[in-house]
């Protein structure tokens, strides 16, 4: 039931995003929504071996490349994906924010 939930905001992040050229405000909300689409996601799974918490902060750039290429392959099914990197960096800048 919650996979598909996820894969329709995942679907509707995805049209969004490919609608073409957006307003800077447009982008970060969408970013937003994609974040806590992955954030919800990744309460629902078990990483082993823990994220790598050690490595530098992503880009605003790679943050969003990685964001919609994960997006992307839910979106087709690959629901088991995961970007250990991309969940570290999102709960780094959730954590220095809730401060």
């Amino acid at each position: 039931m919650f996979q598909d939930a996820l894969a329709g905001q995942v679907a509707e992040l995805i049209e969004s995003d490919t609608v073409g050229d957006a307003e800077c405000s447009a982008s970060r909300i969408w970013q937003q929504t994609a974040e806590d689409c992955v954030l919800a996601r990744l309460k629902t799974i078990r990483i082993y071996g823990g994220l790598p918490c050690h490595k530098q902060p992503l880009s605003q750039p790679e943050r969003v490349n990685r964001l919609q290429a994960l997006l992307r392959l839910w979106a087709n099914g690959c629901i088991c994906a995961v970007d250990e990197e991309l969940f570290a960096d999102l709960l780094y800048r959730r954590d220095d924010q809730a401060v």
